[in-house]
C-alpha cells in the first residue's frame, strides 16, 4: 500500500533542473541540486494531480497542495548520483510553505531509500511544518538540514514530498530547493 502512494505520487520535483551544468550554464548557484516552482511541472510524471493547484502560489501561479483528500504531494524521485557525480553527506532543503488554519499540520520530507525498487530507508526526516510556520496565511521560507549517513551512496534515491499528516486542512509548497550544505 505504502509503494502504491509513493508510485502514485511519484515526482515532486519531476521539473527540477537537477544536472550540475544547467547552473553553470545559467549563472546561478553551482551549490544547487535541484529547484521547482511547479511552473514546468504540469504534465510530467505520474504525480497525483489533485496535489498540483493553482489556488496559491508563492511565485508564478502553481504550486502543490496536501489536504485530508490528498495526503502526499507530487514526489521528487532520484538517485543521488543523478544529482552529484562526487558523494553528498550534507545537503538542505528549502521552500516556502503556506499554512491556511491551525489543522494545516503537513511534514516536509526527505527520505533516501536504498535503490529505486528498495524501499529500505537509508535516511529520513521530516519537518513539521507548524513549528517552522507559526502564522496562516502567510507564505514562510522554511529550511530542513540533510546529514546524510557515511554509508549514503549514488545508488541510493532521493524522495522529497509533503505529507499530510492527519491534518484537516490544506499545507502548500512552493519554490523548493535542494543544495549542498557549505
Amino acid at each position: 500500500m505504502r509503494n502504491s502512494i509513493f508510485l502514485t505520487a511519484l515526482s515532486l520535483l519531476a521539473a527540477c533542473r537537477s544536472d550540475s551544468n544547467s547552473a553553470a550554464r545559467s549563472g546561478t548557484d553551482a551549490s544547487v541540486l535541484a529547484t521547482a516552482d511547479f511552473e514546468q511541472s504540469i504534465g510530467w510524471g505520474n504525480a497525483d494531480a489533485a496535489s498540483l493547484t493553482t489556488e496559491k502560489a508563492h511565485s508564478g501561479q502553481w504550486s502543490v497542495r496536501v489536504k485530508p483528500e490528498v495526503a502526499f504531494s507530487y514526489t521528487y524521485s532520484r538517485q543521488l548520483r543523478d544529482l552529484s557525480p562526487t558523494p553528498l553527506t550534507r545537503l538542505v532543503l528549502e521552500g516556502q510553505v503556506l499554512r491556511v488554519a491551525a489543522g494545516s499540520t503537513a511534514k516536509l520530507v526527505v527520505q533516501v531509500n536504498a535503490s529505486p525498487t528498495d524501499d529500505t530507508k537509508v535516511f529520513y526526516a521530516a519537518l513539521p511544518v507548524e513549528q517552522d510556520v507559526p502564522k496562516f496565511g502567510e507564505w514562510t521560507a522554511v529550511r530542513l538540514p540533510i546529514n546524510l549517513p557515511t554509508s549514503a551512496t549514488g545508488a541510493n534515491n532521493i524522495k522529497i514530498y509533503l505529507w499530510n499528516d492527519q491534518g484537516t486542512a490544506p499545507t502548500y509548497l512552493d519554490d523548493v530547493r535542494l543544495r549542498k550544505a557549505e
